[in-house]
């Protein structure tokens, strides 16, 4: 196990170091995933945007002026390479793009109504209750990597919550 710090890693990825920077991957490849999952609600989408965050993550490092830092900035990367993706979208419109993975794509079919309403909550609330519920983080840690107050986050899962009620009571009243 890696026993040197961020900051360590970080300036010696600066230096070139790739092993450095692969430990910082693994360090925290999860939640830049979690995040860019959070943002565009598909899994193959997320898997490319948390892998083109830490590919510009290892080119930026020298930008990064407090090697400490590395996590909360490498997800602050991921999600605004997933928003710009989502606005990418936005713009291109000529041909829809889908936001849910097939049925031949889902891992866990159990749970294939819950993802898709999950996918279906605007990326303002599925952002925070990806990072709180399947991230495992806590209110302070999503409040501070989402620049918003705790109470901010509070509201955002409850209304994710009750959306996401409301999206599955619906699903199950249609056979």
């Amino acid at each position: 196990m890696e026993e040197r710090s961020d900051k360590e890693l970080a300036w010696a990825s600066d230096q070139g170091d790739r092993t450095a920077y692969a430990v910082l991957v693994q360090r925290y490849y999860k939640s830049v995933f979690l995040v860019c999952l959070g943002v565009l609600g598909n899994v193959h989408d997320a898997e490319d945007a948390a892998q083109d965050a830490m590919i510009k993550g290892f080119e930026c490092v020298r930008q990064l002026r407090d090697g400490s830092q590395f996590g909360g900035w490498i997800v602050a990367i991921a999600r605004n390479l997933s928003i710009n993706l989502l606005r990418k979208r936005k713009t291109a419109a000529k041909a829809p793009v889908p936001d849910r993975p097939s049925e031949s794509e889902q891992t866990e079919p159990s749970h294939e109504g819950l993802q898709q309403a999950v996918a279906g909550l605007p990326w303002d609330l599925r952002l925070p209750l990806v990072m709180y519920y399947f991230d495992g983080q806590d209110v302070k840690t999503v409040a501070q990597k989402l620049a918003i107050s705790t109470s901010g986050v509070y509201l955002k899962l409850r209304t994710a919550i009750r959306e996401l009620h409301e999206i599955l009571t619906a699903q199950g009243d249609t056979p």
